[in-house]
């Protein structure tokens, strides 16, 4: 009896195993996280912004982004950030996320474009910042947006940030995003 109860536990175990990894290879990415396990890095609500979605891109994590919307005040502002594996050439890099950008933006022009240091933790990081304006609808109605493409190279993963808002608002977009950034994890 013993031993037939073992063998039904282990049968009951190897099933289980594997229906969690077809599970896991049948998801389809981008995948919304609901029980997202780096929620202490990326609080709910910092420096005038609530964060809106954690999306998957690719398991275990490896690809992912938290979004975060400006909320309380009159900048209307969203700002993703997305944490995922480096390339080996980051010159190269950086030109195909300049294109990802003009490509959704057929009217997308660089209207600035500059190395800043971010810092975290008391350490200090080099990171390329790029302004981007274009007219997008919002609502049915055209409007001229001002992008913002913020990259940081880490030795093995890339950090980056897009953030977007009204024209009239991208450097009162710049300096928020920089608060933010002060209140989640972004370098760890």
């Amino acid at each position: 009896m013993h031993k037939q109860f073992v063998r039904l536990l282990v049968c009951f175990s190897l099933v289980t195993a594997s229906l969690a990894v077809a599970a896991q290879e049948s998801t389809k990415y981008p995948a919304e996280i609901a029980d997202f396990q780096k929620w202490e890095k990326f609080p709910a609500e910092c420096a005038g912004y609530r964060r809106s979605t954690v999306r998957a891109y690719a398991p275990a994590l490896a690809d992912y982004s938290v979004t975060y919307q400006s909320f309380g005040s009159m900048l209307r502002n969203t700002v993703t950030l997305f944490f995922y594996p480096r390339k080996e050439d980051s010159s190269a890099q950086l030109r195909a996320e300049v294109s990802e950008v003009r490509n959704a933006h057929k009217d997308a022009q660089i209207v600035n474009r500059r190395a800043i240091k971010l810092e975290a933790n008391g350490k200090a990081y080099d990171a390329t910042l790029i302004t981007f304006e274009f007219t997008d609808r919002i609502a049915e109605n055209p409007q001229k947006l001002s992008s913002q493409l913020l990259i940081v190279f880490f030795d093995s993963r890339t950090f980056k940030v897009r953030s977007t808002s009204s024209a009239e608002q991208g450097g009162e977009a710049e300096v928020a995003v920089r608060k933010l950034l002060q209140c989640v994890a972004w370098s760890t």
